[in-house]
């Protein structure tokens, strides 16, 4: 099984599928998650790990940017098959 995104799910996105591109942000969600983590420490100086909802959200309008505006539906990627 691979882990990449099936390609007919992104080219749906691309065309404004809503629900291809909730698809698409739950499969990248915990790399999203980990890159948006931040350590902050509390009055008493306990050290604790929160996600950023400001910067989680960045990245993903970023993503959701990034597939509808620069993403080449003409040109399919290595291995990729059109399934109809």
């Amino acid at each position: 099984m691979s882990n990449l995104v099936p390609y007919h799910i992104i080219l749906a996105a691309k065309a404004g599928d809503s629900e291809a591109m909730d698809v698409i942000l739950k499969h990248y969600e915990p790399f999203i998650v980990q890159l948006s983590t931040r350590s902050a420490i509390d009055e008493y100086g306990n050290t604790y790990d929160v996600v950023d909802r400001y910067m989680k959200e960045r990245i993903e309008s970023d993503l959701k940017y990034q597939i509808i505006c620069n993403f080449d539906s003409m040109k399919l990627p290595p291995g990729e098959t059109i399934e109809d």
